[in-house]
C-alpha cells in the first residue's frame, strides 16, 4: 500500500497575465493573443540540472530555461516531465543581488524536486497495470512582471500518476526585487476588507451561478474563519498578480469549487476597487516583456526509476495464553505511576463525540490513524468494516513501511495452553508505538458473555518481534487509549456491564487503578495535564498528576 502525496488539484491552464521588466515598461500581446516572449536558441544550455553562471548571454534581462526529464526502463518510457530554471542577466544580478540569491535557491529546489519526482513516479508507473500511457510531472514558469516593486513568477504544474484524470494547478510567487523577500498578498493591499466581497462579486459576474457551488464547497475546519476568502488571506494561499488593470486572482480546480468548474480567474480592477491595492504596486500602463524575457529548451535529463525498498515481511505473533501474560520475570513495573483527579463531569442523554472533540479543540482517533512519527494502517479485514487483524506501520508520508504484523492469532487464537479459539472474531481497535514497543488494543464489538477473553492490551517488542505482555481481559474496548509516562490509560464498558477507566503499567500491563464512570469510554485525548474522556452519555475531564 502506498499513499501518493501528490497535490490533487486539477484541470485546464489558467490564462497568464503579462506584466513587466527590469528597466522598461509596456506590454505587448502576440498576434495569437498570448503574452509573448521570444525564444532565440541558446547554444550552451546543458542537461546538468541547471545552467551555469555566464552560460547564457542573449541580451535579455531574464531567460527561462525549460529542462525536460525522462525516466525509462527496458526501452519503455515510464515518466516524463520538466522544470523551469530562471537565469538573470549579469546586469540584473548586480542590481538585485538578494533577488538573484533567492532565484538561485528556487532553481536548485526545482532541479532537485523535479528529478526526484520523475524518478519516484517512474517506479510507481512500473507497478500500475491499468495505465499504459505513462506518468508525467511537468512544471512551467513565466516571468509576468519585473520592475523595482515586483518580480512575479507564474507557474503551472501538471501531473498524472494514475487515477481518473490528471492533476494541475497554477501558483504565483511575488518577490520584492530589492529585498529578495516573497511578498504576501496582505502586504500589497491598502484596504483588505474590500477584497472578500470583491472576489464574490467578480466571480459571480464572470461565472454566473458559481457562488452557490463555491459556498457549498468550503469546509470550515476548527479555528478557521467562516468566510473562506478571509481565511485564504490569513493563510496566504491566493495565487495573484498585479498589472495596470488591477489585482488578478486565479483559482485552480478543487481550490474553491469542483474539478468540473475548471479554472476560475478574475480581475479586481483599480477602477472599480480604487482603494484595494496600494498605489505603489499599480502600473499606469501595460508593460512589455518581449524585449526582456527569452525562453529556451535544454537537453533532456535522463533519470533512473527509484529503486523501491522492499516492504518488510509480515510478522505473526503467537498467542501464549488467553490469560494475563508477561514474557519475562525480569520485566518489572514502573517505580511510580500517574494519578487522575476528576475535575469535570457533564452528563447528557447522548454525547456526540465529534461535537465534543470540536468544542475542546481535539481530534478523535481510531485505527487507521497518524501520530507525530508513524502512520498506522489496518490490514486483513474480517467480517465488517474496520475490523482489522493485521497492521502496517509507515512513516507519516507513507513513503516507507517500517513494520508489518499479522495479529490474527492474538485476535482469534488458538493459544498455546489450551488450543482454544475465540468464540467471535476479535480485531485491532487501536495501536501506537512508544520507545520501540508497539502497543495494541484488541477486542470485539459485543458483550463479555459472547467472549470473555477479549478487550485487552498487548505489547510487542519491535526489536525482537516478541510479545512483551498481554493484559488481563475486559480492560480496553474504546476507540483509542493513551500512554502517559509509564501508564496506559484505557477503558472498558458495555451495556449492563461495569464501566471503568483503567490504569495499566506500561512495562508489565498490570492493572494498578480503576475509576468508575457512567458509561463506556470511547475517546481519550490529552492537552497539557488534562485528560479528556468521551463516553456514551458523559464528558469527563481529569487532572493528570505525575
Amino acid at each position: 500500500m502506498k499513499r501518493k502525496s501528490v497535490k490533487t488539484i486539477a484541470a485546464s491552464i489558467a490564462m497568464i497575465m503579462c506584466l513587466s521588466a527590469c528597466t522598461s515598461t509596456g506590454n505587448v500581446i502576440n498576434n495569437d493573443g498570448a503574452t509573448g516572449v521570444s525564444t532565440p536558441a541558446i547554444e550552451d544550455a546543458t542537461n546538468s540540472g541547471t545552467v551555469s553562471d555566464g552560460a547564457i548571454t542573449t541580451g535579455y534581462q531574464v531567460t527561462v530555461v525549460n529542462h525536460p526529464i525522462s525516466s525509462s526502463q527496458d526501452g519503455k518510457v515510464l515518466c516524463t516531465g520538466s522544470y523551469p530554471e530562471i537565469v538573470l542577466s549579469d546586469e540584473c544580478k548586480e542590481k538585485y543581488p538578494k533577488l538573484s540569491e533567492n532565484i538561485n535557491n528556487y532553481n536548485e529546489t526545482n532541479s532537485f524536486g523535479s528529478t526526484n519526482n520523475i524518478s519516484e513516479y517512474a517506479s510507481w508507473a512500473m507497478e500500475d497495470d491499468y495505465n499504459t500511457e505513462g506518468y508525467y510531472d511537468s512544471k512551467s514558469a513565466d516571468i509576468v512582471r519585473f520592475d523595482d516593486k515586483l518580480f512575479t513568477v507564474f507557474e503551472i504544474s501538471s501531473s498524472f500518476t494514475g487515477g481518473a484524470h490528471p492533476n494541475h494547478y497554477s501558483y504565483s510567487t511575488n518577490y520584492d526585487p530589492v529585498t529578495g523577500e516573497i511578498l504576501r498578498l496582505d502586504q500589497v493591499l491598502d484596504d483588505s476588507s474590500i477584497l472578500y466581497d470583491g472576489i464574490r462579486t467578480e466571480l459571480e459576474k464572470a461565472y454566473p451561478g458559481i457562488m452557490e457551488e463555491v459556498d457549498s464547497f468550503y469546509f470550515q475546519e476548527e479555528g478557521q474563519d467562516p468566510d473562506q476568502f478571509v481565511q485564504k488571506l490569513k493563510d496566504d494561499t491566493y495565487t495573484w498578480t498585479i498589472d495596470e488593470k488591477g489585482l488578478n486572482i486565479f483559482f485552480s480546480p478543487y481550490e474553491i469549487a469542483s474539478y468540473a468548474a475548471g479554472d476560475l480567474d478574475i480581475t479586481l480592477s483599480a477602477k472599480d476597487y480604487p482603494n484595494l491595492v496600494k498605489a505603489d504596486y499599480l502600473l499606469d500602463k501595460p508593460q512589455d516583456l518581449t524585449s526582456i524575457v527569452s525562453r529556451t529548451d535544454a537537453d533532456t535529463i535522463e533519470v533512473a526509476p527509484t529503486e523501491k525498498e522492499p516492504d518488510p515481511e509480515s510478522v505473526s505473533i503467537s498467542n501464549p495464553t488467553w490469560k494475563y501474560y508477561k514474557a519475562s520475570e525480569a520485566t518489572v513495573p514502573a517505580s511510580s505511576h500517574l494519578t487522575l483527579t476528576k475535575t469535570k463531569e457533564e452528563k447528557s442523554d447522548y454525547l456526540d463525540t465529534y461535537a465534543w472533540a470540536e468544542a475542546n479543540d481535539l481530534q478523535t482517533e481510531m485505527l487507521t490513524h497518524e501520530d507525530d512519527n508513524y502512520f498506522y494502517v489496518g490490514t486483513n479485514e474480517v467480517e465488517y468494516a474496520n475490523s482489522y487483524q493485521g497492521i502496517d506501520i509507515y512513516d507519516t508520508e507513507m513513503n516507507t513501511m517500517y513494520y508489518s504484523f499479522d495479529l490474527s492469532e492474538l485476535c482469534d487464537g488458538p493459544d498455546y495452553e489450551e488450543e482454544k479459539t475465540s468464540a467471535v472474531h476479535q480485531f485491532i481497535r487501536y495501536a501506537t508505538i512508544v520507545d520501540n514497543i508497539l502497543y495494541a488494543e484488541i477486542g470485539h464489538l459485543g458483550y463479555a458473555s459472547e467472549e470473555s477473553d477479549s478487550s485487552y492490551i498487548v505489547a510487542i517488542n519491535l526489536a525482537t518481534n516478541e510479545l512483551v505482555f498481554r493484559s488481563e481481559p475486559l480492560v480496553a474496548n474504546g476507540s483509542n487509549f493513551k500512554i502517559v509516562d509509564d501508564t496506559i490509560i484505557c477503558g472498558y464498558g458495555f451495556t449492563s456491564e461495569p464501566d471503568h477507566i483503567y490504569l495499566l503499567d506500561r512495562f508489565t500491563g498490570e492493572k494498578y487503578d480503576s475509576i468508575q464512570i457512567n458509561s463506556a469510554a470511547d475517546q481519550f485525548q490529552i492537552k497539557g495535564d488534562t485528560l479528556y474522556v468521551a463516553t456514551y452519555n458523559t464528558a469527563y475531564e481529569f487532572t493528570i498528576s505525575h
